[in-house]
Formats: structure tokens, C-alpha cells, sequence
């Protein structure tokens, strides 16, 4: 358990677990009545939070800021101020700009931000720096509005941003995931998942990986499920299974009944495992056919 935990409700000092756990309107209720200094804490937590490590806590507060600055923009930009007062680590701050308490400002409510930030870049020198990270996209039409988009620029020191990312961000080797054998692949596969938000910003292994993952599952979906039960035969943590359950294993079952089906169910059927796997897919998007075999899947308990 973290600080998260223990101040909303979710572990005591010690870091035991509480029972019950809140209810999720305390948990909200909480969260709005803390100073800013804490959410500024907690945005860290929620930054440097390895990804197989994230608490009811910190995911709670990543739900939180996930749709602050969409549903409320001016307590949004008073986060950014107060992150850009008190958190030292530029790393930590970057992630403002690259996620969403920055981007859903510009892109859905730039009318009430743009006056706020431009307010904001006199107090806060920092923030042009920050700022600097969406000039590239602001220019590109992320700011609907011409004339807001225009206020906006010159508030953004790209030049100053793009010196520290370099400096920050050193490029590295690509790793060639088409060439690891298949254990290989499923460790790696384990250990990039795993990663902090702040982690992942370090080099391009986790994009890499999504998207070697994509194209593995579109076109060629039973070694992608060769990988998936590579990883479920090493791996056991749910935030990992859950992600491996609704992205690659969702992503390479066809929308038509046929061979990679056939595998899928076979598995289920062995593997007690898998099957828990596959009751976290969603079957929406699949023919009623293909629908009904997978849940005559799920819903199978070898004696």
C-alpha cells in the first residue's frame, strides 16, 4: 500500500488493508477536499508507480486527474500552478504536458483555459517550458479555435522544451521483438509492461512493443496467442493479466468462427488460467457465433 492508500481510507498507517474499502463517492469527496499540495504528491505517486504496482489508491487519484481538467478547467489549471510551484522533478512535470490535465485543457475547453494559462505564464515562468511540449500540436490544429491557438504560442518555448527532452531522453537501441524467442519475447513483454508512466517516457520500448503487439495480432494471431500463454506461464499479477486479457488476447480473436477460435477455446478448456483470462475479453465487436463459443468457454469448470 502507498500514501494514496492511507489517505483515502484504503490502509491504515501500518499499510494493512482496510474492510470495507470506501465507497467511491468518499473516495471522490476526499480527494476534492485536500490542498493542492496533495495532489501535487499524489500526481508524483501516480507518475513514478510502477504499473504492476498500482493500489486502489493511486488508481483512484489516476481516475481522478484522468477527467480533471475536462470537467473542470479552472481547478485544472490551479493543479498545474500548484504542481509547477512545488515539484521539483521535471520529469514528473513533463507528464502534465504529454497527459491529459494539459491536453484536455487545450482540446476541450482551450476558451476557459487560454486566459487562465496566459495569467498563469506570468506568475509561473515554468510553464512556458512546459507549454513548449504542445507547440508542435497547437499549431497542428489540437486548439480549434485559430485565434486561441494564436494566443496560445507565444506562451510555448519549444526551443527550451525540445533542448531538455534531448538532454532528458537519450535516444537508444530499438529492441527487435520479432527476433526474440518466444520465452524471451514473453519476459520482455513482462518487464517494459511493468513500467512507471515515468519509466516509459525514457525510451521508446513500450510504443515499440504496442506496436509490434498490433501488428502481431492483426497478422499473425496464434503466435500472438503462443506469446499470451508465455506470459500467463510466468506471470501472475492481476494489473498485468488484466491488460494482457482486454489488449492482446482480446485484439487477436477474429470476428469469425475458425482456427484461432478453435485454439482459443481448446486453451480455455485445459487451462484454468486462461479461461479466467478470457472471461476479461470482451466479445462485442464478434459474431454471434464466435460469441457463443467463447462464453460456452468461459463458462466451463473442469471438475
Amino acid at each position: 500500500m502507498a500514501w494514496c492508500d492511507e489517505i483515502l481510507g484504503f490502509c491504515d498507517p501500518s499499510g494493512a488493508a482496510l474492510d470495507p474499502v470506501p465507497a467511491y463517492y468518499e473516495v471522490a469527496a476526499r480527494i476534492d477536499a485536500m490542498p493542492m499540495t496533495d495532489w501535487v504528491r499524489a500526481w508524483r505517486e501516480v507518475c513514478t508507480t510502477k504499473f504492476r504496482d498500482r493500489t486502489p489508491g493511486v488508481y483512484a487519484f489516476f481516475t481522478h486527474f484522468d477527467r480533471l481538467s475536462h470537467d473542470d478547467p479552472e481547478q485544472g489549471v490551479a493543479f498545474i500552478e500548484a504542481a509547477l510551484q512545488h515539484e521539483p522533478d521535471e520529469e514528473v512535470l513533463n507528464l502534465i504536458a504529454k497527459g491529459k490535465p494539459l491536453g484536455q485543457l487545450l482540446v476541450f475547453r482551450a476558451s476557459v483555459a487560454t486566459p487562465l494559462l496566459q495569467e498563469l505564464a506570468l506568475r509561473q515562468p515554468r510553464l512556458r517550458w512546459l507549454m513548449g511540449r504542445q507547440a508542435a500540436s497547437i499549431r497542428n490544429g489540437k486548439v480549434d479555435d485559430p485565434d486561441l491557438a494564436r494566443r496560445l504560442l507565444p506562451i510555448c518555448d519549444e526551443p527550451a522544451y525540445r533542448a531538455w527532452e534531448e538532454a532528458a531522453y537519450p535516444k537508444s537501441e530499438p529492441v527487435a521483438f520479432e527476433a526474440l524467442p518466444l520465452p524471451e519475447l514473453a519476459t520482455k513483454w513482462v518487464e517494459i509492461m511493468s513500467r512507471s508512466n515515468i519509466e516509459i517516457e525514457r525510451d521508446h520500448q513500450w510504443y515499440d512493443l504496442y506496436d509490434y503487439q498490433h501488428t502481431l495480432t492483426g497478422s499473425e494471431p496464434l503466435k500472438a496467442l503462443a506469446l499470451v500463454k508465455a506470459i500467463l506461464e510466468i506471470e501472475d499479477n492481476p494489473n498485468l493479466l488484466g491488460i494482457l486479457s482486454a489488449g492482446m488476447l482480446e485484439d487477436l480473436i477474429p470476428y469469425d468462427d475458425g482456427p484461432v477460435v478453435d485454439a482459443v477455446v481448446a486453451e480455455a478448456a485445459d487451462n484454468p488460467e486462461f479461461q479466467d483470462l478470457l472471461c476479461g475479453v470482451w466479445f462485442d465487436q464478434l459474431s454471434a457465433q464466435v460469441v457463443a463459443r467463447l462464453k460456452w468457454a468461459c463458462g466451463q469448470r473442469r471438475p
